[in-house]
């Protein structure tokens, strides 16, 4: 399965997912937020209707002008959270607050979930004057724009920040499903590939793992084994290691308070500069500036 085909079939799935359709509902119901997947190809599926939207952005999006605005800030973060790996917490044109989740699979970004449209301070006639300076170039009455204006929904950084936290683990948990289904249809492939993955899943932590023992206990040559490897998973054997390398030292780096050094040899590195160099590759940043990240996240 090639590498485009293989992100396709992750996004759709979770777009199409039960999870998904809930978990919107839910944070809807909670909070007023919508929330939206965008593919790393643009397609972008959401479960709440428009008119459940933050009615301000509503009346921006009505207007050309505003509509562009806004599809360029939303792809300007979607970048940002695709090369840094990291969520993207960002204040939009018209002032309100937004978030960009990014997901990867095998290191590949397949989908950001996007979700905010919240009032950047609390509701006051100060504020909304300040809302009316910024947007002085949407053609629409004070009046429509105050009675959007009081619609709106605000929410103190503290409690946005742990949505925030919650969109990440809900990020996690769609990526572990396409991951499910990926294992489900990895049953019906060539026995030699199942073989493969089985081994790496067992022989991940070694270091010594490379593809002449992959091959051997596919029962393969090591060229040919390497051409029905890639063929079928999208990806070279290599770098299939390498993912799972990464992924366990992910979890490691957010669930343990174990150093650096610890758990780039306890995931089958043998260097620090290489888990350095392949973790940015995979995550775009450091181990470190990862577990920071998680730290300052989980503490916000």
């Amino acid at each position: 399965m090639n590498t485009d085909l293989t992100t396709n079939i992750d996004f759709e799935h979770m777009a199409d997912s039960s999870e998904f359709a809930e978990f919107t509902a839910i944070l809807n119901r909670l909070t007023g937020l919508v929330m939206a997947l965008k593919s790393a190809g643009g397609v972008v599926r959401r479960t709440i209707s428009e008119t459940e939207w933050n009615p301000v952005c509503r009346l921006i999006r009505t207007n050309p002008v505003g509509l562009r605005r806004c599809l360029a800030c939303n792809l300007r973060h979607d970048s940002l959270a695709a090369k840094s790996g990291a969520t993207q917490f960002y204040i939009c044109h018209a002032g309100f607050q937004d978030v960009a989740v990014p997901i990867f699979a095998l290191g590949r970004h397949v989908a950001t979930i996007f979700s905010g449209q919240v009032l950047g301070e609390p509701k006051s006639p100060a504020a909304f004057r300040r809302l009316r300076k910024r947007l002085a170039w949407l053609k629409v009455s004070t009046r429509d724009l105050h009675a959007a204006y009081d619609r709106a929904i605000y929410l103190p950084r503290k409690q946005f920040a742990s949505v925030m936290r919650l969109l990440e683990l809900f990020a996690r948990q769609l990526c572990e499903s396409a991951q499910r289904i990926r294992d489900l249809e990895a049953k019906l492939e060539r026995v030699e590939v199942r073989r493969g993955r089985e081994f790496v899943e067992s022989r991940f932590r070694d270091a010594s793992l490379c593809l002449n023992d992959g091959a051997r206990h596919a029962c393969l040559a090591p060229t040919h084994f390497s051409h029905v490897f890639r063929q079928t998973t999208g990806t070279t054997f290599t770098r299939f290691v390498q993912a799972r390398r990464v992924a366990e030292a992910r979890k490691q780096l957010m669930d343990t308070r174990k150093s650096i050094t610890d758990i780039c040899f306890a995931c089958g590195f043998n260097s620090l500069t290489h888990f350095n160099r392949v973790f940015r590759a995979f995550e775009r940043r450091s181990p470190r500036q990862y577990r920071q990240s998680h730290v300052s996240q989980h503490r916000a």
